[in-house]
């Protein structure tokens, strides 16, 4: 099977790029960070302190985090519930930034994200699908913008569904988000060497996409 792996910092656009990309090729598209989003949703729900990481820990033991396509969109299940509505808030962002960087929490996922890979041609996007998921893959690449034009597409993007954002405090949410995901021990967030890196900061997602597609290797 083959498969795209693209990584890059919060607000950077690989949802909407992986998912066009996805859409040109033909194959499915897996969104990473839903999977660590539905761990923090678990442990919201439950009233776990994700701080506390012997908590987290009992947690995952008692969920099964799963994911389903459905005419090609991406379905998140904890215990066979469908939680996709409830991944993308403020709130999931920072808790999942925390849960992320616990060892246990990245292992609990990481043979379904390589299991969907190995089933299927697949665009799989997260922060560390270039580095540890997915580090055969042929086709590597890296996307960035500066810290100021992710916060504004976070806050337009929020706006748009009519939610009530704060620029400043979405630039600084993905400050915080960046040190946490660049400063793990477990796999941080960097651009490998083997990586194609893409300056997305004055490039519309259509360019990015086109960059990308024209760079993969299919055979």
């Amino acid at each position: 099977m083959l498969s795209v792996a693209i990584d890059g910092p919060a607000g950077v656009g690989k949802s909407t790029v992986s998912k066009l990309l996805a859409k040109k090729l033909n194959w499915n598209c897996l969104d990473t960070g839903a999977l660590y989003r539905a761990i923090a949703v678990a442990c919201k729900n439950n009233n776990v302190d994700i701080t506390e990481i012997n908590q987290v820990k009992d947690l995952l033991n008692k969920i099964k985090i799963d994911v389903k396509f459905i005419d090609g969109v991406q379905h998140t299940y904890i215990n066979n519930k469908d939680v996709s509505n409830e991944l993308r808030t403020e709130e999931i962002d920072m808790m999942s930034s925390i849960s992320s960087a616990y060892p246990e929490v990245r292992q609990s996922i990481l043979h379904l994200q390589r299991d969907l890979a190995n089933q299927q041609n697949l665009v799989v996007e997260g922060r560390d699908i270039t580095s540890n998921v997915l580090k055969e893959s042929k086709n590597k690449f890296y996307l960035d913008a500066s810290p100021e034009e992710r916060a504004k597409r976070r806050y337009n993007e929020r706006n748009s569904k009519g939610e009530i954002a704060n620029y400043n405090e979405i630039y600084q949410d993905l400050l915080k988000r960046d040190k946490n995901d660049m400063t793990r021990k477990i796999a941080p967030l960097v651009c490998t060497k083997d990586s194609i890196k893409i300056d997305t900061t004055f490039l519309s997602i259509d360019e990015v996409v086109e960059k990308i597609y024209k760079n993969i290797k299919l055979s």
